[in-house]
């Protein structure tokens, strides 16, 4: 005689899948529900905690690997910025025409630079249209090519140029109004 189970198992099994479905659909329900509670992340904003005068340096790597110019320049900079507590940063691209360059200019001025030193004609000639839109930071371009330069523009020849750039790197005063 058969010894009959007191257990069904197909009844079991039965009622452990429908028992693991509720579970899943709660959890999705759960999961799924905006979660209204929950800020977004707060936005992000450049500030410059220091407090201190921003000078930067942008060229294309042409101009930069032609010449040792633009590391006397630099190097002008950097002393400058050690000595009179600014900050200096410098940005070397593989723009070739101004319209490249425009970007990377804007970028400098978004990031609050109040002197922006362009070396050479592709960064010189792109920094007409930047220096309207921007009117609080100053620019200088060395060896641009420029004949007729916007007011806020100083133009520099580049056997003056470390020179003059550390000059005005020491006269820099922080502007709270560029870049915005």
């Amino acid at each position: 005689m058969p010894i009959r189970s007191p257990f069904r198992p197909r009844t079991y099994l039965i009622a452990g899948g429908c028992a693991g479905a509720a579970a899943v659909t709660v959890s999705m329900v759960i999961l799924l529900q905006p979660r209204h509670h929950i800020s977004a992340p707060p936005k992000v904003v450049a500030n410059d905690y220091s407090g201190r005068a921003t000078a930067c340096l942008a060229t294309d790597t042409t101009t930069a690997g032609k010449s040792k110019d633009v590391a006397k320049i630099w190097a002008a900079m950097q002393s400058a910025g050690t000595q009179g507590g600014k900050n200096v940063q410098q940005v070397i691209q593989p723009a070739t025409t101004a319209e490249q360059a425009q970007p990377y200019l804007a970028g400098l001025v978004s990031q609050r630079c109040d002197l922006i030193v362009t070396v050479g004609p592709t960064f010189g000639q792109a920094i007409q249209a930047i220096a309207k839109a921007a009117p609080a930071a100053q620019f200088t371009a060395v060896d641009s090519s420029l004949t007729a330069p916007a007011t806020s523009v100083t133009l520099v020849p580049m056997d003056q140029a470390a020179a003059r750039v550390q000059q005005q790197v020491l006269a820099l005063r922080h502007s709270t109004a560029s870049g915005s």
